[in-house]
């Protein structure tokens, strides 16, 4: 699998101290929790960037699970 280097800012690098690496992350977790934690960077930043509230990520997900449950 090809990946893209993405140049980090000084406010996302101030937050990393002490994390594990992206590359080890992607090395140590399976395919299934690669894209778990995909979706969860996706969505909190999307929450925090004001894209959209919790309420309505907890809508449209409930929304998409009764449609799929029918």
């Amino acid at each position: 699998m090809a990946t893209v280097s993405v140049s980090r800012s000084a406010k996302a690098s101030d937050k990393s101290e002490g994390l594990i690496s992206f590359e080890e992350a992607m090395e140590r977790l399976s395919r299934e929790d690669r894209f778990r934690a995909t979706v969860y960077a996706m969505n909190t930043l999307l929450v925090q960037k004001g894209i959209y509230s919790p309420e309505e990520f907890e809508f449209q997900f409930r929304q998409f699970t009764q449609k799929n449950l029918e």
